[in-house]
C-alpha cells in the first residue's frame, strides 16, 4: 500500500512478455511431466528386469534381463535431466543446458519429440534468450 492507502501499481508487461512467460511455464510443465514419465519407466523396466530375471534364471535370460535393466538405467538419468532443466526453466537460468535437455527429450520418443519441438522454437528466440540474460525472476 502506498501512502494514499491505493496499492502500488502493477509492473508494465506487453502482451508479448506475458506470451513468453506462458509459454516457459508451459516448457516447464511439460518438463516435470517427462521426468515423471521417465520415472514411471525407470521403474517398470526394473520391475520387467526383475521379473524375467525371476522367471527363467538368470542362466537363460541374462541378456534380456542386462537390456531392460540398461534402459532402466537410460531412463532414470533422462529422469534427472529433465527434472533439472523444469528447475532451470523455472528459476530462468541455463539456457544453453535447458536447449540441450529438450534434444534430449528425443529419447523418449513422440512425446520428447514434440516437447523438443516445442522447446526449440521458443527457447531459440531472442526475446526468450533476453529474459534469461537480465535474471528476470518474476514468477514462472
Amino acid at each position: 500500500m502506498t501512502a494514499s492507502g491505493n496499492p502500488p501499481p502493477l509492473p508494465h508487461q506487453t502482451l508479448a512478455q506475458l506470451q513468453l512467460t506462458s509459454h516457459l511455464q508451459t516448457l516447464k510443465v511439460l518438463f516435470y511431466a517427462l521426468a515423471g514419465f521417465h520415472w514411471v519407466a525407470t521403474v517398470a523396466f526394473l520391475g520387467l528386469s526383475g521379473w524375467v530375471a525371476h522367471s527363467r534364471g538368470l542362466d537363460d535370460a541374462w541378456m534380456l534381463t542386462t537390456v531392460y535393466a540398461s534402459i532402466a538405467v537410460l531412463a532414470a538419468v533422462l529422469g534427472f535431466v529433465q527434472l533439472h532443466t523444469a528447475r532451470q526453466l523455472s528459476h530462468r537460468t541455463g539456457l544453453a543446458w535447458c536447449q540441450r535437455a529438450a534434444w534430449l527429450g528425443v529419447l523418449a520418443g513422440p512425446l520428447g519429440m514434440a516437447l523438443a519441438a516445442y522447446a526449440w522454437v521458443f527457447l531459440s528466440k531472442p526475446e526468450m534468450a533476453a529474459l534469461f540474460d537480465r535474471g528476470d525472476h518474476l514468477s514462472v
